[in-house]
Parts: C-alpha cells; sequence; structure tokens
C-alpha cells in the first residue's frame, strides 16, 4: 500500500512538473537565468533523491544502491568537473562507490557480502577516477 501511495504521489509530481515545464517553454523570451538552486545543493539533491528512490523500492539496501548510483553520476558530471575540486570528486566518486558496493553486497548476501561489496566498491571507483583522464574542449 505504501509504494502504491509513494507511486501516485511521484506520478502526480511528475505531471505537475512536466505541465509546468511546457508551459514555461512557451514564452517568448530566450534569455538565459542565473540557477537559484546552486551547483553543490543540486548535487546534494539528486543524491538525496536517488537514496529516498531507492529507499522507496528497496529499504536500506536500495537506498545505499540508489545514493551510491546517483553519486557516481553527479560527482563525474561536467558541472561537477567544473564546481568542485578534484580531491572532492575524487572523495565524492569514492564514497558513493563504496555505497553502491555494500548495497549490491548486502542485497546479495547479508552483512560479510556488504563489506566485501564496500571495499570492492571503494577500490574500483578509486580506480577509475586514478585512470580518468578529463579532456577539455575549447
Amino acid at each position: 500500500m505504501k509504494r502504491l501511495l509513494a507511486l501516485i504521489i511521484v506520478w502526480t509530481l511528475l505531471v505537475i512538473t512536466g505541465t509546468i515545464v511546457s508551459a514555461d517553454g512557451a514564452t517568448t523570451h530566450h534569455r538565459r537565468h542565473k540557477s537559484k538552486f546552486g551547483r553543490k545543493a543540486r548535487t546534494a539533491a539528486m543524491i538525496a533523491g536517488g537514496a529516498g528512490v531507492g529507499a522507496l523500492v528497496g529499504g536500506k539496501k536500495g537506498a545505499a544502491i540508489g545514493a551510491g548510483g546517483t553519486g557516481l553520476y553527479a560527482f563525474n558530471r561536467k558541472a561537477a568537473r567544473q564546481h568542485f575540486k578534484g580531491k572532492t570528486r575524487t572523495a565524492g566518486t569514492v564514497l558513493s562507490g563504496t555505497a553502491l558496493g555494500a548495497g549490491v553486497g548486502a542485497a546479495a548476501g547479508g552483512k560479510r557480502a556488504a563489506a566485501i561489496g564496500a571495499g570492492a566498491g571503494a577500490g574500483g571507483s578509486y580506480l577509475y577516477t586514478r585512470r580518468k583522464h578529463y579532456h577539455r574542449r575549447y
């Protein structure tokens, strides 16, 4: 029953948001507005949203998977490269990979598997950040 209610609420919000966006797109002025919602706050909101959706779908394990997956995306997108220091991005990516690995490990086999998954996620995401090369495009 909770999942059905959550699904109805999320669906309603999506419909309302889509209506607002389509109505806003119909205006004729094309000036670019500065976002009222800052880049760092947006990254935090993305991670919290991923954790929330994951928690609705799969409980604690789902929350870890959702937050980890969203964090990996959020810390490796173009806006994050422009607005976060390198060490912050590395720490965010490694912590997100750790959460993702722990969630997948816990879903697969319990506490011991969660610990192994967390270690694998941390190691894998750290190696990913060290081997990744950012190319500037002008």
